[in-house]
């Protein structure tokens, strides 16, 4: 009687070790969990610092860009009489100050404004398979391309272009 006792002692030991074990894994592994949830509102907060700020940024270059077009272009200045090294410096410069945009100001603007609502549109609302098709259209992309972007079947598409 006495060696089952002690044996039920023992028992109850090792099992209250293996408790304690498994609490003290329980909490490492809550703490981590909170760590890690606490890295992601952080890296979540530095994303969205980088939007926003991107976002300034991208809203300077259109204030920028409607000032700079307001602007006329290079005013033509009388340069007096040089020697003629220094003249060709000049000429060089003034050729170079010239030369127009490769591309028109408002033509950038006008398409960064479409870009950036475009972009805007398609991050509020999440698109279905018709509103995708019908916007990759739109961007110029053949039947063809729709329906192997969306895994769909050619007929399927147009149909889909055809009534939406």
């Amino acid at each position: 009687m006495g060696i089952i006792v002690a044996i039920l002692f023992i028992l109850q030991i090792i099992s209250f070790m293996i408790i304690t074990l498994l609490f003290l894994k329980v909490s490492k592994f809550n703490n981590l969990e909170k760590k890690q949830q606490k890295l992601m509102d952080e890296m979540d907060q530095s994303v969205m610092a980088y939007l926003a700020e991107i976002k300034e940024e991208n809203d300077r270059l259109i204030e920028q860009l409607n000032n700079t077009a307001d602007v006329p272009p290079f005013a033509e200045v009388e340069i007096p009489f040089q020697p003629q090294v220094q003249q060709k410096t000049v000429t060089e410069t003034e050729k170079v100050q010239q030369k127009p945009h490769p591309v028109p100001v408002q033509f950038a603007l006008r398409s960064y404004q479409q870009t950036a609502a475009a972009t805007d549109q398609r991050e509020t609302e999440p698109l279905d398979d018709r509103a995708k098709a019908k916007l990759m259209h739109e961007e110029g992309k053949s039947v063809e391309e729709i329906a192997k972007k969306l895994g769909k079947g050619q007929t399927e598409i147009e149909l889909l272009l055809k009534f939406s």
